[in-house]
């Protein structure tokens, strides 16, 4: 069995693939409430059948449930992950975090059992990596991390690529850009911007601001994301006229990919014996219009090669990454067979 697991900063999501070729998808929302410990939130939570964690005086409620409880009660609802990392780094949220990978990861069934996951920061050596990895394992897996940008290339790329080409990624809390060849990745770099830190760029560029739970005025980032999905924003760099959102992507991708290009640079003789590759980019921020036009425009301003006849827009990204990191999986169970 292939199994993988996809951390994003608002679900944890995984796919596993058994020896029937049976694909079986698992997702739960990562947002959670609170509620005071009372006999009668208790009797409330237990009549709904509603899972909930004790802490000290207070109610956890995770989950999908989090949605429905918070609506019902007018509860806040509170984000497990901010900027790549669990939001408060102690016990009562790694609890939080291993309740959630148990309820959509069931123990193996056979001892050497990969699963493949990927968290959304950008440090392979993070504290939410090792913490993952650690949950995995107590699951009975062999944990094996890899990225979104290769998952999603091995995915995506058309067939007659033999899983080569460039894979961009822009999601939340991070963005990401790998070059993939024969299904190992050569180049890869990743920036610790997304649409989090975009749409707090914008609140604070157009000065829109609210107050919080603690009476303090802070960016308000969901006025910032209706204008930046404004369907009728275009950032197509030919265009006349620009607008301030698109001048933040071009913050963002120049992060992106100069350090990518001084990468390939560095490589340059291996690179020249290839052929041109095709592009998959997805993620939250590639949504917009002329964002392909946009990418396009920015990676042949930096001398990259690539078949402008194969840039493919990946719609269905939350499958695609799992299908993907599936791939990463089942070849490393591959790998170590023989020797088994």
């Amino acid at each position: 069995m292939s199994t993988s697991l996809h951390i994003g900063s608002n679900s944890l999501r995984t796919l596993q693939n058994d020896s029937n070729q049976k694909l079986t998808s698992r997702s739960i929302d990562t947002a959670y409430t609170i509620m005071e410990d009372t006999k009668e939130n208790r009797l409330f939570l237990q009549k709904l059948t509603t899972p909930f964690l004790c802490c000290e005086d207070s109610l956890i409620i995770p989950g999908e449930h989090a949605c429905q409880i918070a609506r019902f009660s007018n509860l806040p609802l509170y984000p497990l992950f901010s900027k790549g990392e669990l939001v408060l780094n102690d016990p009562v949220h790694r609890q939080l975090l291993s309740t959630l990978i148990q309820s959509i990861l069931p123990k193996s069934k056979k001892t050497g059992e990969y699963c493949s996951f990927m968290t959304p920061g950008t440090d392979a050596t993070s504290s939410l990596n090792k913490l993952v990895s650690q949950l995995i394992t107590l699951q009975g897996y062999t944990p094996l991390a890899t990225s979104i940008s290769l998952a999603a290339g091995l995915s995506a790329f058309p067939a007659i690529s033999r899983l080569s080409g460039y894979a961009v990624y822009l999601g939340h809390s991070h963005s990401e850009i790998g070059l993939i060849h024969q299904s190992r990745m050569v180049i890869q770099h990743s920036a610790p911007y997304g649409s989090e830190w975009m749409d707090e760029q914008l609140a604070n560029s157009l000065k829109l601001f609210t107050t919080n739970s603690e009476g303090q005025q802070v960016p308000d980032t969901e006025k910032a994301k209706l204008k930046r999905r404004d369907p009728g924003i275009n950032i197509s760099p030919f265009l006349t006229n620009h607008s301030v959102i698109a001048s933040w992507y071009e913050s963002l991708l120049d992060s992106l990919l100069d350090y990518f290009v001084l990468q390939m640079e560095a490589m340059q003789h291996y690179l020249t014996t290839l052929e041109k590759l095709p592009i998959v980019y997805l993620g939250e921020l590639s949504h917009i219009e002329g964002f392909g036009e946009f990418l396009v425009h920015n990676l042949s301003n930096r001398q990259v090669r690539f078949d402008s006849q194969q840039v493919t827009h990946v719609q269905d990204e939350q499958l695609s990454i799992a299908r993907g990191a599936l791939v990463v999986s089942a070849m490393e169970q591959d790998l170590v067979r023989p020797a088994a």
